[in-house]
């Protein structure tokens, strides 16, 4: 986003998420996210507001506007492909991807984009979201939330929407991965094959990961 810090892209990207999560962003959670304090990110959300990148939705609670989330897409296509370089270019552990890509993604330009895409293919990033292009434009994930499912359906994971650290080691653990099935058994477990143990999962998961049905062929 031209003229805008490196603070403001990290904060829409962190915005966009929660979003997804749970349709908003509060102050105390993007303190938590971005390893700062409310008052801190009052002040930067304050600028947001001013450019027309974000917007209130109810008290406390917040949202990118459309040109926010376009602003955002931008930088998530640096953080996505940052993903893939050290994934399939270093080889790099698939639960601490989210993490290191923060470490680069600020100096992925064009160029180094355009080559890890040459080389390595930027369809979706190891977490199964899709690459925005340049201008902001990413494809629709025809996926849908564990809520619309039944229980004790098999089903395949798309995507992980929300990649917090603990959600993305039990995933890694327990051999989850985008493409990968299993069953809901409650609220709380799943089982995965081949084991196909009654395994919990962590708060957030059913809300941080997104999937098709088992016959889908995305």
């Amino acid at each position: 986003m031209k003229g805008s810090s490196t603070n403001a892209e990290d904060y829409l990207k962190c915005i966009n998420e929660y979003m997804d999560l749970q349709g908003y962003a509060a102050l105390k959670d993007i303190a938590l996210i971005l390893g700062t304090v409310r008052q801190t990110v009052l002040d930067e959300i304050k600028i947001l507001m001013d450019r027309g990148l974000v917007q209130r939705k109810e008290k406390g609670k917040y949202e990118l506007t459309e040109t926010g989330m376009k602003e955002a897409f931008k930088f998530l296509r640096k953080h996505r492909v940052a993903e893939i370089l050290l994934w399939k270019g270093l080889g790099m552990k698939w639960s601490e991807l989210d993490d290191q890509a923060m470490g680069i993604e600020h100096g992925m330009t064009e160029e180094i984009i355009e080559k890890v895409c040459k080389n390595f293919g930027c369809i979706k990033c190891p977490h199964g979201n899709y690459v925005p292009d340049k201008n902001g434009n990413v494809k629709e994930s025809k996926d849908i939330k564990v809520s619309e499912f039944n229980s004790s359906r098999k089903i395949k994971v798309s995507r992980v929407i929300f990649e917090s650290p603990d959600i993305l080691k039990f995933m890694e653990n327990n051999g989850l991965y985008p493409g990968s099935n299993l069953i809901i058994v409650d609220e709380e477990h799943i089982k995965v094959a081949p084991d196909m143990e009654s395994i919990k999962v962590p708060d957030n998961f059913f809300r941080a990961v997104r999937f098709t049905s088992i016959e889908d062929n995305q």
